[in-house]
């Protein structure tokens, strides 16, 4: 007789729930663009103008504060997804970022939390130590930063600010 074609399930449980994670952090995306923009002192790309780095420098809240300037950053040419990226690590783009309407989940630590187990950098000191200390000792263009403690972290007390 006629054999029974297998049923090949069009959607499953995994599908479905990988869609709703997409989903998620497409959403988490656009808020981490936003926290560059708006949280930060913001990014700002303007339909005829190139980016515009923050008018302060950020102090970064922690056991130890850091500092961290865009500007100096942008000045040599970096793009935003040399250190900002999606829950892929692909880049984002100024345009990505300036998309963004929430900004508070472009802070590191929207993502690289304790509650991802799998995340190998769970802490924003791991993120800063891994992603600043690597690039500045491998340098940039011939020009390499501080790796030295002293280089970003403060001696003295200074306000910090929110989001990284």
């Amino acid at each position: 007789g006629m054999e029974r074609a297998a049923k090949v399930p069009t959607r499953n449980a995994i599908t479905r729930q990988e869609e709703k994670m997409q989903k998620r952090m497409m959403l988490v995306r656009t808020a981490l663009a936003a926290t560059l923009v708006l949280g930060l002192g913001g990014l700002s790309t303007a339909a005829t103008g190139p980016l515009k780095a923050p008018t302060e420098q950020l102090i970064i809240a922690g056991k130890k504060p850091a500092r961290f300037d865009h500007s100096v950053h942008l000045k040599m040419g970096l793009k935003c997804g040399t250190c900002h990226h999606d829950q892929d690590h692909k880049p984002l783009t100024a345009k990505d970022i300036a998309a963004m309407t929430d900004s508070s989940q472009l802070a590191c630590v929207s993502c690289h939390n304790k509650s991802r187990p799998q995340m190998e950098l769970q802490t924003k000191k791991d993120v800063f130590h891994a992603r600043c200390r690597a690039c500045h000792q491998k340098g940039y263009q011939g020009k390499k930063g501080p790796t030295r403690c002293s280089g970003c972290h403060l001696k003295r007390k200074r306000q910090p600010l929110e989001g990284c």
